[in-house]
């Protein structure tokens, strides 16, 4: 049994991926859809299948990481089976959590799409303005998924440096990166016992030419390095501008403790601030864990009212952590 699938979009991509996910929900026996991905950017439970069509899964705009809600419904609705639209780095937040809190994630579905990038609010709004409506400006991202996206300079600065933007781990994910999505999609399942629990095989899907995954691959792959260039350039501009020593960054980062906002939508470490020493300063393990554990979907430097490059930062950090080697005990 195969594990990769094509679907025809017949030029309707959102349409096509809105009924793929209705089909999935019935065929998994799913009682609700945690989406990060809809109308109000916000993320959203869904509690029927119908009300997918409200959801727009290349929505070019992030506003909150929906792993951070996933604790929380799974303990208010014990005997739900939970299905989970997610973005690649919402994806990465949730299995931080999922080792860090031991979830329970065998009644958990996950899926998720390629993701061509975000713009930062106040952008997408304008643009989506200028280009008439919300919708277009998403078809108009679409355009450019055969190239690999838009030019990565519009979006958020996390988007930029993404280490991985494709749903490394889904039960389901929407391939996109190098395909003329007005014709097909790429449709893989994380392995064949999960097609087979999600019902794939019913579903208008026909196996994968192989040259269109490869095609994909060749993409991502390009896609992956160009961020790789991108992160690399600002990590040594920014190396001019912090200190070497990781503890020097920790006392320099003291001044806006209290503020708490990168905590607040931190989607790993919400709610958990970094405790304090006797003599006021934060702890260093406590603050290590959790720039080390960070998803990369920069949450945190979106809500800093002293627009810190944190996610930068923090990728600094890691960098500097790796070349110690023993420091990254601290990642979860």
């Amino acid at each position: 049994m195969t594990t990769q699938w094509t679907i025809n979009t017949q030029g309707d991509p959102i349409g096509t991926f809105q009924q793929l996910v209705m089909q999935v929900w019935e065929n998994a026996g799913l009682d609700a859809m945690l989406v990060s991905v809809n109308g109000d950017a916000k993320p959203r439970l869904l509690k029927g299948p119908q009300e997918m069509t409200h959801v727009n899964p290349f929505k070019p705009l992030m506003t909150a990481n929906a792993a951070k809600l996933v604790p929380g419904l799974l303990n208010r609705y014990p005997d739900y089976r939970l299905g989970l639209l997610f973005r690649p780095c919402e994806l990465r937040a949730l299995a931080a959590k999922a080792r860090r809190e031991e979830l329970p994630l065998d009644r958990v579905v996950t899926i998720c799409a390629d993701c061509l990038g975000t713009y930062p609010a106040e952008d997408y709004s304008w643009r989506a303005r200028r280009i008439g409506s919300s919708d277009q400006l998403s078809q108009e991202t679409l355009q450019f998924a055969r190239l690999g996206g838009i030019a990565a300079y519009r979006f958020r600065s996390a988007c930029q440096v993404c280490a991985s933007p494709v749903g490394e781990g889904a039960d389901l994910n929407v391939g996109i990166f190098g395909l003329p999505v007005r014709q097909h999609m790429l449709v893989e399942a994380r392995d064949q016992a999960t097609a087979m629990r999600l019902g794939i095989d019913a579903l208008p899907v026909v196996a994968a030419d192989p040259g269109i995954s490869a095609q994909r691959e060749r993409t991502v792959a390009k896609l992956v390095q160009r961020h790789s260039q991108t992160r690399e350039r600002v990590l040594r501009g920014l190396g001019e501008l912090l200190p070497s020593n990781i503890e020097t960054l920790i006392r320099q980062l003291q001044d806006c403790a209290e503020c708490r906002e990168c905590f607040n939508n931190c989607p790993i470490c919400v709610g958990e601030f970094p405790q304090r020493g006797i003599d006021g300063s934060i702890l260093r393990d406590d603050i290590l864990q959790w720039m080390v554990s960070c998803a990369g979907c920069g949450m945190c430097e979106q809500a800093c009212p002293k627009h810190k490059p944190l996610g930068t930062i923090f990728a600094y950090i890691r960098e500097q952590l790796a070349s110690i080697g023993s420091e990254l005990d601290y990642a979860i």
